[in-house]
């Protein structure tokens, strides 16, 4: 779980969300936005489940693939999740669960996950996955 801040209109903090990562998988198919994706040959769907709690007393949208990077094969490019439902919508004093994934080579390994704020520090996650 990660704690971010939430800032009003005038960059004042207000309250900080939390943005837990639940669990990470692979995945040949899956359902978004009501259709069935399946991946080509020689491609998977690396797929990230979140819980994004929200303390503040009104509702807020966040992009949450903005504080999720990948780095694979030990390279230091940074991949963005494609696939999301951004904005997501997050009622007031609750909890939303959601997903974000990226398409990825069946060969990539050595993978590296960022989290943090687009422009702030980022925490590396070494990811071990198997098919």
């Amino acid at each position: 779980t990660f704690q971010f801040p939430l800032t009003d209109d005038k960059g004042k903090v207000v309250s900080k969300i939390a943005y837990t990562l639940e669990s990470a998988n692979l995945q040949d198919s899956f359902i978004y936005q009501g259709k069935l994706a399946t991946a080509v040959k020689g491609r998977t769907f690396l797929i990230f489940n979140l819980k994004i709690t929200n303390p503040y007393s009104k509702t807020i949208e966040i992009n949450a693939k903005d504080y999720i990077r990948i780095k694979l094969n030990g390279t230091d490019e940074q991949l963005a999740p494609e696939i999301h439902n951004d904005p997501v919508q997050i009622q007031a004093n609750s909890t939303k669960y959601t997903r974000i994934g990226l398409p990825i080579n069946d060969t990539d390994k050595d993978i590296i996950i960022l989290v943090g704020e687009l422009q702030g520090k980022k925490e590396t996650i070494k990811l071990n996955l198997e098919k």
